[in-house]
């Protein structure tokens, strides 16, 4: 990278650059699982609203990721109601997989092992 430039050499010519040039793909890619993260827990009524997509320092960790998902501080009593909303979705989905597999009926095997 040119930093100094004498001016009697004149402007650099370059083609323009776009709104693309400033994208950052690992970053996209980051957002995008952040945003399903977010989407599904949203659907169990758990909203975390400080998540963030941050840059990793690769100087200051072993991190490989170029960006790591953080769901930000949560206090002690929004991490309590978000594992007793998080907690009673589990449960009552157990309880629908039990009911479900006691009223399906299994296919009875013959007992010389012929289906």
């Amino acid at each position: 990278m040119e930093l100094h430039r004498n001016p009697t050499g004149g402007l650099v010519v370059c083609d323009p650059v776009g709104p693309d040039y400033l994208d950052d793909p690992d970053r996209e890619v980051a957002v995008e699982a952040g945003v399903r993260l977010v989407n599904v827990l949203l659907r169990f009524g758990v909203n975390l609203e400080q998540i963030s997509a941050d840059k990793v320092c690769h100087s200051c960790t072993d991190v490989k990721d170029a960006y790591r998902i953080t769901l930000g501080t949560l206090t002690v009593d929004d991490t309590r109601a978000m594992a007793s909303q998080l907690e009673s979705f589990a449960l009552e989905f157990e309880q629908m997989r039990e009911q479900l597999c006691s009223t399906t009926p299994h296919p009875s095997v013959p007992a010389d092992g012929s289906a």
